[in-house]
Formats: structure tokens, sequence, C-alpha cells
């Protein structure tokens, strides 16, 4: 049998899980106060489940015309899946209804993985902000990048 694959907005009681995918995927994860700020402001984020227990969410925002993509994160073992794809094709649809022109997102220069996924996905790359974000030793570079809708 098919397992159910369900999206689903992101609710309050979903808070625990994403924060448990977060700590297990990142080194440098959301702490939980982020995540529940984000809830609380009522983005509209959303969560992938598979047979009813969350894999993979997103966190996005609206501004003006354009969506933030501001976290997206698969558990591990689904990784290189399909699932965060997924989630991309629905906030595209969801953006678009909202009005929104474009996708914009930032993401570590060393998480190649995510970068492949954006390139597939179509966004383009428009700027690099350097020591964006922690690293073990420094701060590292993030890759600005951005979809038309």
């Amino acid at each position: 049998m098919e397992p159910l694959i369900t999206i689903r907005p992101l609710e309050i009681l979903d808070l625990d899980q994403i924060v448990s995918i977060e700590q297990e995927a990142h080194q440098y994860p959301w702490k939980k106060s982020i995540h529940l700020s984000c809830i609380e402001r009522e983005y509209p984020s959303l969560v992938l489940e598979l047979d009813k227990q969350i894999i993979a969410y997103v966190v996005f925002n609206y501004l003006y015309d354009e969506c933030h993509l501001m976290n997206i994160t698969t558990r591990v073992s689904y990784q290189g899946l399909g699932y965060a794809s997924q989630l991309i094709q629905v906030l595209y649809d969801k953006s678009k209804i909202a009005g929104m022109q474009s996708v914009l997102l930032e993401v570590r220069e060393s998480n190649t993985p995510a970068l492949s996924c954006y390139d597939k996905e179509g966004f383009e790359r428009i700027g690099r902000r350097p020591d964006y974000y922690p690293k073990k030793e420094g701060r590292e570079a993030g890759i600005v990048m951005r979809r038309v809708l």
C-alpha cells in the first residue's frame, strides 16, 4: 500500500515535532521560541506528513509581493526523496493565490544539497551575503536566491 502523504497548515500542536526535526537536521537549529513566534504571528507555514507523522515542514511569510521562504527542513532519514520539493510546489501555489510575484530565500553557501534542490526548483542565485551564518569557526556566507512565480 502506498504511504499516505498529507500537506497541511502548521499548527501549535506541531511545535515539539518540528523542533525535534530542526535539531536533528541542523548544526545551528532555530530555537523553539523562534518557531513559536512564527506560529503566533500566523505565518502561512506547512507540514508534510507521511502516514500521519510529520517528516518535513516549511516556514514562510509574505511581505508586499514577495514570499520569503524562511526555513524548510526534512527529517534526516527522509532527505533527498523529494519531500521538500513537494512542500515548495505547494508554497508556490499558495504564494500565487496570495498575489506574490516571487519567492526569496537565503541558504548557507556550504549547503550543497539545498542549493541543488533550489536550482532544480527554478531558483536563481541573485546575491551573496558575507558572514551571514554562524559556523564552528567564524561565519559563512549566505546565498540569496529568487524564483519568479
